[in-house]
C-alpha cells in the first residue's frame, strides 16, 4: 500500500490537520531550503496558503455542493505562481506531487469547509549543477505552513 504522506510528515502536521483554519492567519507562507552537497542535491520551495480566488474554481466547486452525496468535495486547489526565471515549470513535476498529497489528506479530514483554499507555489530557486531536491523542500514548506495554523 502507499502511503498518502510518509509518516514522518504526517507526524508533524497530524495535530494541524483536524483543526480548522483561522482565517485570520492568512495568508500563510511556508519556505524550504535543501542543500544536500555531499549527494549534489539542491532544492528550495516557498508556498502561500491562501484563500482561492479564481471565480470560475469557486464557482465549480460550490455547484457541487448542490448535488447529493457530495461529502468528497475538495475545498483545496493548487497553483504555480513563479516566474519562470525564478523556478522554471519543469520543477513543478517535483513540488506538484506533494502538495496534491497534502490535498488528498485534507480532504479526508477536513469537514465541509464554506471557504475554498488554495495552495501557490509562489517562489524557489535551483542549481542546475545539481539534482533536485524541491520534492522534500516541498514537504517541509508545507509543514511550516501547519506549525502556523
Amino acid at each position: 500500500m502507499i502511503e498518502i504522506i510518509s509518516g514522518s510528515f504526517y507526524k508533524e502536521i497530524c495535530d494541524k490537520i483536524i483543526q480548522p483554519i483561522d482565517f485570520q492567519k492568512l495568508p500563510l507562507f511556508g519556505e524550504k531550503e535543501i542543500a544536500k552537497y555531499s549527494g549534489d542535491r539542491y532544492g528550495k520551495v516557498k508556498i502561500k496558503l491562501d484563500f482561492e480566488t479564481d471565480i470560475n474554481i469557486i464557482r465549480q466547486i460550490e455547484s457541487y455542493r448542490n448535488i447529493q452525496n457530495s461529502n468528497d468535495i475538495n475545498y483545496f486547489t493548487y497553483k504555480w505562481e513563479v516566474e519562470e526565471t525564478i523556478l522554471p515549470k519543469h520543477f513543478e513535476t517535483y513540488i506538484k506531487p506533494e502538495v496534491i498529497k497534502l490535498i488528498e489528506l485534507l480532504s479526508i479530514f477536513k469537514d465541509r469547509q464554506s471557504s475554498i483554499f488554495r495552495f501557490s507555489v509562489v517562489g524557489g530557486a535551483y542549481k542546475e549543477t545539481e539534482r533536485p531536491a524541491h520534492n522534500l523542500a516541498t514537504q517541509f514548506a508545507l509543514i511550516e505552513i501547519f506549525k502556523q495554523l
